[in-house]
């Protein structure tokens, strides 16, 4: 069995990480100069209750996942089926998914985007119980699997953080608190997407020692 070549589609979130963070930009109509002052104090904190609720990532998540040249006798099975869990539609359509929200997102699609958080929620939660079912009992197998589901799940949280917050991530040029809220958000996004390529590269070289150790 070529474990390595299966495990080439073991990460979940690289799809997801692509669409991730991308803010769109749009020119700004002129407003009366009597509406500005009104707009201002609401506009600033429209945005600070935005960027206090962006989804940290854990740094721990880019942790290495030790791997031993030991075998377990159920090691062999177990990582057979975590591999068939990993390439399954069920996990594939996360992916899918989480695209098809940041489109909805860009296109200023409000009510579509709204239904398709919910779906990719819903579809999230069902895909962790699946995972559960499947009662790994190898503890690095277990660790990969716990570690992918935990990057899998931060890189949704953006982006339904992200279909949340379309509007605001609609930049307009001439609104000084929009265009904060774009460096904040960008540099927050770009801090996260840093810990969960990292922690993917991790899930990687585990996946590639698991690999190796039960293809011998």
């Amino acid at each position: 069995m070529n474990v390595l070549n299966k495990f080439g589609m073991l990460i979940l979130t690289a799809s997801l990480l692509t669409a991730c963070g991308d803010s769109g930009n749009k020119g700004s109509s002129d407003k009366p100069a009597e509406q500005v002052a009104q707009s201002e104090s609401s506009s600033a904190n429209k945005y600070e209750k935005a960027l206090s609720e962006f989804p940290e990532a854990d740094p721990k998540l880019a942790e290495p996942i030790v791997i031993s040249d030991k075998k377990s006798p159920e090691g062999l099975a177990e990582l057979q089926k975590f591999i068939h869990f990993t390439t399954s539609e069920e996990a594939q359509n996360i992916g899918k998914m989480g695209q098809e929200l940041q489109q909805l997102a860009s296109q200023g699609k409000e009510a579509e985007t709204l239904e398709q958080m919910k779906k990719l929620t819903d579809a999230l939660e069902k895909f962790h119980q699946s995972a559960t079912a499947l009662d790994i009992k190898d503890p690095e197998i277990k660790a990969v699997m716990d570690r992918t589901l935990q990057v899998s799940s931060a890189a949704n949280n953006l982006m339904i953080y992200a279909g949340k917050y379309s509007s605001e991530l609609t930049i307009d040029g001439k609104d000084k608190d929009s265009l904060k809220f774009a460096k904040d958000f960008q540099d927050k996004s770009q801090k996260l997407q840093e810990t969960l390529r990292a922690a993917n590269q991790e899930v990687e070289k585990a996946a590639t020692a698991l690999g190796k150790k039960y293809s011998q």
